[in-house]
């Protein structure tokens, strides 16, 4: 897997799947919901890390799962990231300065692969990017507790099975709105995180490498 970040690199140049395969994940009931359509005016921003390396053989990448707050992601499952600062000149050094902040991941060691598809996350108003993102072997992490419960390190691999994708019902906002997710040991991957999910899944399997 020693030429992984270059052939994904080279295949993200090649064009991204985009909205459409993200879309695939999006919740059935999301046209029910009464948020935005598109960004506006008083749109946040933000990057989330995907980060990517080999462990045991297997392509991993890491997950955290957010403490439960009153805020629309509470207890979620999602990429480490945030919210762009005035001192960051980019999209990408705003994943990687947050990737640091919440899980201590060494930065200087991470190669940047590319950006993935810009998504606007209508029940909160923010547009993410996620940067796709490689290091050599397993970091070594250090939680920051305040911002995540607990790593969750996922072979992807195992995500490009059909059988991981399943439908649920879930409250959200005080009603009963389906959901497309993904079932990965018990926890449930859906949302925005499963939607950046999917377009990395698609832009791998046109690599043929796994």
């Amino acid at each position: 897997m020693t030429n992984f970040p270059e052939i994904l690199k080279r295949e993200i140049l090649k064009g991204l799947p985009g909205t459409e395969v993200q879309l695939r994940m999006a919740p059935p009931d999301m046209h029910l919901m009464n948020f935005p359509k598109a960004p506006g005016p008083r749109t946040r921003i933000a990057a989330v890390l995907v980060l990517l390396y080999e462990q045991k053989g297997d392509l991993s990448t890491v997950f955290i799962q957010r403490p439960d707050y009153e805020g629309v992601h509470g207890g979620q499952i999602s990429f480490p990231g945030g919210m762009k600062e005035s001192s960051d000149h980019d999209l990408v050094q705003t994943a990687l300065r947050e990737a640091n902040e919440e899980v201590g991941v060494d930065i200087s060691r991470i190669s940047v692969i590319g950006t993935l598809t810009p998504l606007f996350i209508p029940v909160s108003d923010i547009l993410v990017t996620p940067v796709a993102g490689w290091i050599d072997e397993k970091p070594m992490y250090n939680l920051q507790t305040e911002e995540v419960v607990f790593l969750i390190e996922g072979s992807v691999e195992n995500f490009l099975d059909p059988s991981l994708v399943r439908i649920k019902v879930l409250e959200i906002r005080g009603r009963m709105r389906r959901i497309k997710y993904f079932d990965y040991n018990g926890y449930v991957i859906w949302g925005a995180t499963a939607m950046i999910l999917n377009e990395l899944l698609e832009i791998i399997r046109r690599t043929g490498i796994l």
